[in-house]
């Protein structure tokens, strides 16, 4: 059975620093700590997790804390995505992941608090940014580890990663307006979440910079069931304001939606109606029309949330700061533009 002597001579250490990386010690650089990590798997080495965690006191697991319940976090192609950055950067770094839902903010709370008092976890990954949180102000008291995917109220407060979604919804807009559309609907996500509410100021702010008067009754709040009660919504919105040109779904699955109304009224996409969502799920080039969207690169949200949480459990960085992951328009059939 391979030994840790074994493991620093194939990665060219001493075994003291094979010890450290085992033990996800502060000082080993991440360059070191990944020749250790490719030397252990490919001998085969495995160390005594159960006994190191007890000396250590860490469990090398981080928790997620998903959208509201199981059921509609993984009938988003969102959590699958970013799930698969988190998991590529947990298990290089040798950590298992746990995941916490809960039906209500109230069971969310409740369940994450328990897996923090009883230390089932070293670190958290909130995969959601809320208004008045009550979650990550009691994280904070507590001192605990976590790191939020998306924009927190508080920003020089947490530790985030998130994408600009202002700016990238402004784009979208902007690229929609200068196709020649002026009366543009959109659908919009819960008040609660900040991703949400940031997208509908990028909107506003792309009529504002063209001189368009925002009109509060071309915007629709979709807060659960985003593609069902989108089909609804767009037939309701169409018919009492047929003036509109153009749809903007704040996401994709959204857009979907819309696009089924459309098809059903009889418009054509996008000679009548252009549309256009956000995310860039998988489905979004495979539909009739191919939606037009905003890549947010969740993959990369996934990673680099994970290799920050991980930087601040083992303190390699200990003062509050945020990653801005770029995001790409994608221009496809549903919006009737040519991708440049």
């Amino acid at each position: 059975m391979p030994t840790i002597k074994d493991v620093a001579k194939k990665a060219g250490v001493s075994p003291s620093t094979v010890s450290r990386v085992v033990n996800n010690h502060p000082r080993i650089s991440q360059e070191t700590r990944e020749e250790v990590l490719q030397a252990m798997d490919e001998i085969g080495y495995h160390p005594n997790v159960i006994a190191q965690n007890l000396v250590n006191q860490t469990t090398n697991t981080l928790g997620l804390v998903m959208a509201p319940s199981t059921e509609e976090a993984f009938a988003d192609p969102f959590y699958a995505e970013v799930l698969r950055g988190i998991g590529s950067m947990a298990q290089k770094n040798g950590y298992s992941l746990l995941l916490i839902t809960g039906d209500e903010e109230g069971g969310e709370l409740e369940a994450t608090l328990r897996a923090v008092r009883g230390k089932q976890v070293d670190g958290l990954l909130l995969l959601r940014a809320k208004k008045s949180d009550k979650l990550t102000d009691k994280l904070n008291e507590m001192n605990f580890p976590f790191v939020v995917v998306g924009r927190p109220e508080e920003e020089d407060k947490n530790y985030w990663v998130n994408n600009d979604n202002v700016q990238s919804s402004k784009e979208l807009v902007e690229y929609l307006i200068n196709l020649g559309h002026n009366k543009i609907g959109a659908f919009i996500g819960s008040e609660e979440y900040i991703v949400d509410q940031d997208r509908l100021k990028g909107y506003k702010l792309a009529l504002k910079s063209h001189g368009i008067d925002y009109n509060q009754d071309y915007i629709v709040q979709i807060e659960s069931g985003k593609q069902e009660k989108a089909y609804r919504f767009t037939k309701d919105l169409l018919n009492s304001y047929p003036e509109l040109t153009a749809l903007y779904g704040i996401d994709d699955r959204i857009a979907y939606g819309a696009i089924k109304a459309v098809k059903e009224l009889g418009f054509k996409i996008p000679e009548d109606i252009a549309i256009v969502g956000f995310n860039n799920n998988p489905l979004s080039e495979l539909i009739e029309p191919a939606l037009t969207t905003v890549d947010i690169n969740t993959y990369e949200l996934g990673r680099k949330a994970t290799s920050l949480l991980i930087q601040v459990i083992t303190e390699q960085v200990t003062s509050y700061c945020n990653d801005i992951v770029p995001t790409d328009l994608i221009v496809r059939e549903s919006c009737g533009g040519k991708n440049d």
